[in-house]
């Protein structure tokens, strides 16, 4: 069953699964595509599963397989540059893997020449559809990123284990991470202090933050905070001007910061940005929540470790619940 997921479905039919991805940039649930899966004679239309090799074209995709000990189907992938899985890394030195996609450019003759049985990709607003030249592979949306819960969008790995027959092993998966989600969420609910927090920095003239009804916000709220901007309405991000996002989160009691700062990051460093992040309270009472997405593999792993996430941020903002709690992802710069 899919319980926290709002971008897929499952339904069985004739002994048949029927699984369906909706358009989240559209009103109502309009359906994007739909799979019929057998496990033997597929008639036209209808998939044969398991997929014996499959290229995924994102982190969280190529992540949510290797948990499933799928990675050995996995024949292409896309931005080798920012792969750093060492089982990956051997695949691709011994031709087992190729790069097929970069750049958001599909290496279409490449594809074509090693033919995987299907392409998962991550579709978006205005470019929903693979080249037509590529239309003889089944195309896959996987639209994890557009869950606004932590849970939903871990819950994904479902959805890439119906296609490999590992529905079982994803349903354990799962549910050892709801677990501890929620078990994490019971405890930080108990809090009598809620913090205030604020996000991101300012680039290229805009500080880009994130809307009151996105993940990150969520998180804020299920580790015991209160995100500045928690009753905006927005789902993305949205860009405001230096001045607006002072006057609101000068005196927030944190800070969460996502970026590379040199090979450590330090308050002088994030001065040398910027001088004016100097006048906000929680850069001068130490309390910057830092992410280095380079060390800790962010992007492919943090999807499918929502409980993680949530522990980090109870650490940096109640540490008193966690107290021999090691961070994964994020932590408090000293």
């Amino acid at each position: 069953a899919v319980t926290f997921a709002r971008g897929f479905a499952v339904f069985h039919q004739n002994g048949k699964q029927r699984v369906v991805v909706y358009n989240p940039w559209k009103k109502g649930r309009k359906i994007l595509a739909s799979f019929v899966l057998v496990k033997s004679h597929p008639r036209k239309g209808e998939i044969k599963v398991p997929l014996d090799s499959a290229a995924v074209f994102s982190a969280t995709q190529l992540n949510a397989l290797e948990l499933l000990g799928l990675l050995n189907k996995v024949t292409g992938i896309s931005e080798v540059r920012f792969i750093s899985n060492k089982q990956v890394k051997a695949a691709l030195a011994t031709g087992k893997m190729t790069e097929m996609a970069a750049g958001g450019h599909y290496f279409i003759e490449t594809i074509l020449k090693h033919k995987p049985r299907a392409i998962f990709y991550s579709p978006f607003q205005g470019n929903l559809k693979l080249p037509r030249t590529l239309s003889a592979i089944t195309a896959i949306p996987y639209l994890d990123y557009t869950e606004t819960s932590p849970l939903g969008r871990a819950e994904w790995i479902k959805f890439a284990a119906l296609f490999f027959g590992k529905e079982y092993q994803a349903d354990s998966l799962f549910s050892t991470i709801e677990k501890k989600y929620l078990a994490l969420k019971k405890m930080a609910d108990t809090v009598k202090r809620r913090p205030t927090v604020f996000s991101d920095k300012f680039f290229n003239g805009q500080w880009f933050v994130a809307g009151g009804r996105s993940y990150i916000a969520r998180i804020f709220k299920d580790a015991g905070a209160r995100y500045l901007w928690q009753n905006d309405t927005h789902v993305a991000s949205f860009p405001l001007n230096f001045e607006t996002v002072f006057q609101k989160a000068k005196d927030a009691d944190y800070w969460r910061l996502v970026g590379t700062f040199g090979s450590s990051p330090s308050y002088r460093l994030i001065a040398d940005e910027n001088e004016l992040y100097t006048h906000f309270k929680a850069f001068r009472q130490h309390h910057i929540i830092y992410c280095d997405p380079q060390k800790t593999a962010y992007f492919e792993r943090s999807a499918l470790a929502p409980q993680w996430i949530l522990a980090d941020f109870i650490k940096a903002f109640h540490p008193e619940l966690l107290p021999r709690y090691k961070p994964v992802f994020y932590r408090v710069i000293p």
